[in-house]
């Protein structure tokens, strides 16, 4: 199961402490089954990052 699917927006904290916003492009899964998400964000940068933690909305 894909966390985030292709297209899904997302955010993560950069190296400069501040919130970097873009859009999933793929998802691969690691044989220790990490998955690891490719970001490419606002600016056109791509990113590597697993992905760590999900807190889905509450009902």
């Amino acid at each position: 199961m894909n966390a985030f699917p292709a297209g899904s927006r997302v955010f993560f904290w950069g190296t400069n402490s501040q919130v970097v916003y873009g859009t999933v492009v793929s998802v691969s899964v690691q044989s220790d089954g990490t998955q690891v998400l490719q970001i490419k964000d606002d600016s056109g940068h791509t990113h590597s990052l697993p992905f760590v933690v999900h807190s889905p909305p509450r009902p």
